[in-house]
């Protein structure tokens, strides 16, 4: 190349034509270090322009390098690290993998494997083909997560631009789900034995989660003052992060009584079987929802999470029968554990140890004659 091609613009850069197609490119120095970038073009005229704004840039400081070309994979693996030292839950870190892993397979099939390689495009048909296979609330979560993640690694200048930042993603309309009512219940016990019925027992007379009944040690339950404890545990944390008591009710309290002393770590735990000879693995939510579900369609009743009942279903069903026994509804809320009314009960409200045990009290479950036999061995 010979040295008339080259064109100072300003003090510190340089245009010249490159390569076959003779595009322009700017050399420069920048902190310390020889730059080149191309300008795009190979009209001489677009190019000085180009070169100018970028002498403009460098003279103010404003001019940062580019963002090192970063793998999806490294980009999703830094984000998780940062949710774990964040304090995320393990059960939210599971979500989130899940989450990448599914996008990342998608994205290999266009041969996608940098981040800056990312659009809007691929958002949309990478949503579109998630909305046949999944419920549209759960396609609207993922695309919620694949959003903070753009955004996080843009404020780690892993990419230059956010490609998602003018995504507007529409949340679908919350449809509230029947849970059954108290003689579905009783349908649904009747159909179940042993620790089974008293754990189904426990999640439809308390409202607590499935997850939450997991980790219940035998220290969880307090016969003399009356209380199921709710512990949130380091690295067993509950959803809210936060421990709750609930009261016991008279109904529950029958079935629990009669459970012998146990040194066991869990509260429940599975049989005895080849991986576990002791029989003091924690329960298997999965298998307790399929076994509930079995129950549930052999009392006639529909089985399933769009049109039925799942396991789950047992909180829509406390949440309904205690507002309708017309138990105040911060006192619901504490019991269940949830933390997102946004009024200022919130704020102002205090429940006392007192109440809430006068509340579960006078909460109309039945007398429970129909579960003596609840705690009889499969």
């Amino acid at each position: 190349m010979e040295e008339t091609e080259r064109t100072p613009v300003g003090d510190r850069v340089t245009i010249y034509p490159r390569g076959k197609k003779k595009i322009y490119v700017a050399d420069f120095w920048r902190d310390g270090r020889h730059c080149r970038q191309s300008l795009k073009t190979t009209n001489k005229k677009t190019a000085l322009q180009r070169a100018a704004t970028l002498a403009h840039e460098l003279a103010a400081g404003e001019l940062r390098p580019a963002p090192e070309r970063i793998l999806v994979g490294r980009g999703t693996a830094d984000y998780l690290a940062w949710l774990q030292t964040e304090g995320k839950a393990r059960r939210t870190l599971v979500k989130y993998r899940g989450v990448f892993q599914i996008l990342e397979e998608y994205l290999r099939g266009r041969h996608v494997t940098r981040l800056d390689q990312f659009t809007v495009r691929h958002f949309d048909e990478w949503r579109q083909e998630r909305k046949a296979v999944r419920h549209e609330k759960t396609v609207y979560n993922q695309s919620v997560i694949v959003k903070q993640l753009f955004s996080w690694c843009l404020s780690r200048r892993m990419i230059s631009a956010n490609p998602l930042a003018g995504v507007r993603l529409s949340k679908p309309p919350l449809v509230p789900k029947a849970g059954p009512s108290l003689a579905e219940v009783n349908r649904i016990l009747a159909e179940l034995t042993g620790l089974k019925k008293t754990m189904v027992a426990v999640l439809a007379f308390t409202g607590m989660r499935a997850g939450e009944l997991q980790r219940l040690t035998p220290a969880d339950l307090d016969l003399g003052d009356n209380w199921l404890r709710v512990v949130s545990r380091k690295g067993l944390e509950t959803k809210t992060r936060t421990s709750r008591n609930i009261p016991i009710h008279a109904r529950l309290r029958a079935v629990l009584e009669p459970l012998p002393e146990s040194r066991k770590p869990w509260l429940f735990t599975m049989l005895p079987s080849d991986q576990y000879p002791d029989g003091d693995h924690w329960i298997n939510i999965k298998k307790l929802n399929e076994d509930f579900q079995a129950a549930v369609a052999r009392a006639g009743l529909p089985v399933g999470r769009d049109h039925g009942f799942t396991l789950h279903s047992l909180r829509h069903f406390f949440e309904t029968h205690t507002v309708n026994s017309h138990v105040p509804q911060r006192v619901i809320d504490h019991w269940l554990g949830h933390h997102s009314d946004r009024s200022m009960g919130a704020v102002y409200y205090r429940l006392t140890d007192a109440d809430s045990q006068e509340f579960m009290r006078k909460l109309p479950l039945g007398d429970g004659n129909e579960t003596q036999d609840i705690i009889q061995k499969d």
